[in-house]
């Protein structure tokens, strides 16, 4: 591992701020003690890489920041020392262009910022766009599995028009955005080079509350503000419900034509910055609501970007989440010859030599006994909230789960085994902490893995897709899956084997992921020249191993036998709804 690179004494300009420019190899990190004794923002910027930071005070991490994405981008954290502290930034690179030498770097401490501003011509929109479409028809395996190609030209046509008549970033970044999900893919990847609230006014015009998406209606999401708790917001400035889940739909991708996740997402992970981008910031705010069977009517002054991200980090919703999310894997009794295996995430281990996949692969074992030992009759699986990770770990979990062998997928493939537009290729930190440096690495890589070409298309080696047989002991039991519009990947690809072969009762929302096909296994990132808007996607498309079932559709997520609900009551209550229905399922058998 590099040492640190310690960044000489900086500058002082004047009482209001300090500056360096130092350079950075890929591999080092930049170790800075801030300057100021007073509240101050601290902006690090490279024009050669993506960088992250991390302050430390008297020596423990305090705040983790990788705001901005793009290699050109900025990334500004508050800074309010307290007295008698030390404290240090940290600064590595998280990503550089492929052709990148060491990055310049330039950090400033001053008393306020900018709004970023971009002064780009809608000649250079509609160029970002050409080079856009390039990358996808040169490297995207799944362009034309959702989409026929007169469905493609068309809405090209659309997003030429729509480049052409584009003011700035904001603008075109919708129309490459829309580009982007009409694909259908999951791991599609498309978002600004610099955080949109840098774009946007320091001034406190921002909504002084949250929101949550419940079924479709919007809930109220924060507490002791004017607005009750758990009200349905009807409308916004005039803005009904329904369109702003449906514009915000846009900035969000699922495997096929599945929108549960793209309708939900953005009221979770977006409201600090599409939010604004699609209804702008207001000096007030005229809100109507239902509440105990009664509309009103309410005007609000917007608040501070600050409070507005204070509220949604405390949001009522948040408590339920946080406290499913606590442990990436557990298992627990829920009543009488009942347990539940809960698995949020397949990203604790990289593969079978990981330790973690060894503790883990115990943990199963301990399971699997438990439930021979109790005689245990019923099983849940909860997968909810389970982005996915490593292959080799929902294999681990479905070895338990099934009598027949199996194969990760029937067959995978990619369209090259040589990168496209490497000067335009990023390269990302899922390449670095691997070794790989640079396209020479990179394409070796992927000689090894899809070495065979057949009809222009690249075959994922044999050795690479192997059966799988199942553990020695297996659950025999009545199964129920859980599932929400998260699932995706890895989580998505094991609900969809769980429902194809098994006796499972699958229960909650349509899964973001697919259920027969998906791209995935390798992402590849590139970045727009002009704007530095950078985008991805997953080369590599995988066949399932799943079986054709009446209620499953090309284009759909894992579809649940029973959908889920939840009330105005139950929200409030912070009721789980998904283990209500199960236990209330398990009586009915008894």
């Amino acid at each position: 591992m590099a040492k640190p690179f310690i960044i000489p004494f900086l500058l002082v300009v004047n009482s209001a701020y300090a500056q360096t420019n130092t350079y950075l190899k890929p591999g080092d990190t930049l170790k800075y003690s801030p300057q100021s004794d007073k509240s101050v923002w601290i902006s690090v910027q490279s024009s050669d890489a993506n960088l992250a930071l991390a302050l430390f005070m008297d020596g423990k991490k305090v705040k983790d920041q990788d705001d901005s994405r793009g290699i050109k981008s900025v990334e500004r954290l508050y800074f309010t020392p307290e007295k008698g502290k030390i404290y240090e930034l940290k600064t590595w690179a998280k990503s550089y262009l492929e052709k990148s030498k060491p990055a310049k770097v330039t950090i400033t401490e001053s008393k306020n910022v900018q709004v970023l501003k971009d002064q780009l011509s809608a000649g250079q929109f509609v160029e970002d766009l050409h080079t856009f479409r390039s990358i996808r028809e040169k490297a995207n395996s799944g362009l034309y599995v959702y989409r026929a190609k007169k469905q493609i030209d068309s809405i090209y046509q659309q997003a030429e028009k729509e480049a052409e008549n584009c003011k700035n970033i904001f603008d075109f970044y919708k129309v490459i955005a829309k580009v982007t999900g009409f694909e259908g893919s999951c791991h599609n990847y498309t978002e600004l080079p610099n955080h949109a609230s840098y774009y946007m006014t320091q001034k406190p015009e921002y909504l002084p509350f949250t929101l949550t998406n419940i079924d479709g209606r919007l809930l109220q999401d924060s507490k002791e503000v004017a607005v009750p708790l758990g009200a349905e917001v009807l409308s916004v400035n005039g803005i009904p419900a329904k369109e702003m889940i449906n514009r915000f739909s846009q900035y969000y991708f699922s495997d096929g034509f599945s929108m549960p996740y793209r309708e939900t997402a953005g009221f979770e992970r977006g409201m600090l910055d599409k939010f604004y981008m699609e209804f702008g910031t207001h000096k007030n705010y005229e809100i109507s609501y239902r509440w105990n069977g009664k509309i009103n009517n309410v005007s609000l002054p917007g608040i501070s970007l600050e409070s507005f991200r204070k509220l949604q980090d405390s949001r009522h919703s948040l408590s339920f989440d946080k406290k499913l999310m606590a442990e990436k894997y557990s298992f627990n009794k829920e009543g009488e010859g009942i347990y539940r295996l809960s698995v949020r995430g397949f990203d604790f281990a990289t593969g079978k030599e990981d330790p973690a996949y060894t503790r883990f692969s115990a943990f199963l074992d301990q399971m699997i006994n438990t439930l021979e030992q109790e005689k245990v009759k019923n099983l849940i699986v909860d997968l909810r909230g389970n982005t996915g990770g490593t292959g080799a770990l929902y294999e681990k979990v479905f070895s338990y789960l099934t009598q027949r062998p199996f194969r990760d997928s029937h067959y995978a493939y990619t369209k090259f085994n040589e990168v496209p537009l490497d000067e335009k290729l990023v390269i990302i930190s899922l390449f670095l902490s691997n070794g790989v440096k640079d396209k020479y690495g990179l394409n070796t890589y992927l000689k090894q893995l899809y070495p065979k070409q057949i009809q222009d298309k690249y075959y994922w080696t044999d050795d690479k897709n192997p059966l799988i047989l199942p553990n020695q002991k297996t659950f025999k039991g009545q199964l129920y899956l859980l599932v929400d519009q998260r699932v995706a990947s890895a989580a998505s690809h094991l609900a969809s084997l769980i429902k194809s072969y098994t006796n499972a009762v699958v229960i909650g929302k349509e899964t973001v992921g697919g259920y027969y096909e998906h791209n995935g296994h390798l992402p590849l990132v590139y970045e727009l020249p002009n704007t530095g808007i950078q985008t991805g996607f997953s080369i590599v498309h995988v066949i399932q191993d799943a079986q054709n079932l009446p209620d499953q559709h090309k284009g759909q997520g894992i579809i649940p036998h029973i959908e889920v609900h939840q009330t105005d009551q139950e929200f409030l209550d912070q009721t789980d709804v998904y283990l209500k229905k199960v236990l209330e399922l398990q009586k009915e058998r008894i």
